[in-house]
């Protein structure tokens, strides 16, 4: 098992809010070694429709992408302004 710290970012925090599933902004989760961070969200209920971007670190990574060691995974909802 590796610990992950989950950041999510306000906007998505708001659209789980409007959806009665609130979450905190950082959580720490223990999972499988090879967990795929679309695996983790859906673990925490959380549509990967809502995630256009996920960064490991500073680095924008996949949905595919696969957890190998204790990571901070950032979650990024969707964003709009013009």
């Amino acid at each position: 098992m590796i610990n992950i710290k989950l950041k999510l970012s306000a906007s998505l925090l708001c659209i789980l809010k409007d959806v009665n599933n609130i979450k905190p902004e950082i959580s720490t989760l223990k999972v499988k070694k090879g967990t795929t961070i679309r695996e983790l969200l859906l673990m925490e209920r959380i549509n990967p429709l809502l995630a256009p971007m996920v960064s490991i670190g500073n680095q924008k990574v996949d949905l595919r992408t696969t957890l190998d060691k204790d990571e901070t995974v950032t979650v990024f909802g969707p964003l709009a302004g013009g």
